[in-house]
């Protein structure tokens, strides 16, 4: 995965992130809403097969995009790092 800044103002940011596709952005925005400070996340791909996601995310005064997008990601690590550990007890019964 790599990211490309493509525009950014003082509450929001519009990055490319270049190797994913919807599962890692749908994750994203989801966590994304999950902060009271985030006005609007949301992704977009132009062409199904070929386009690289452009993700957007806009928020209140207070809190940048950036540190909204660095809170999802960590609330979005945690979640999975639960579902390792759930995934690892199942599967030694």
């Amino acid at each position: 995965m790599e990211l490309e800044l493509v525009e950014k103002g003082d509450d929001s940011l519009l990055i490319k992130v270049v190797g994913e596709d919807h599962t890692l952005c749908n994750l994203l925005r989801k966590a994304l809403y999950e902060d009271e400070s985030v006005v609007a996340a949301s992704y977009s791909i132009e062409h199904p097969l070929v386009g690289v996601p452009k993700f957007y995310v806009k928020t209140k005064k207070g809190k940048s995009p950036e540190h909204a997008l660095m809170d999802a990601a960590e609330r979005v690590t945690k979640q999975l790092e639960g579902l390792r550990k759930q995934l690892q007890k199942a599967l030694k019964k």
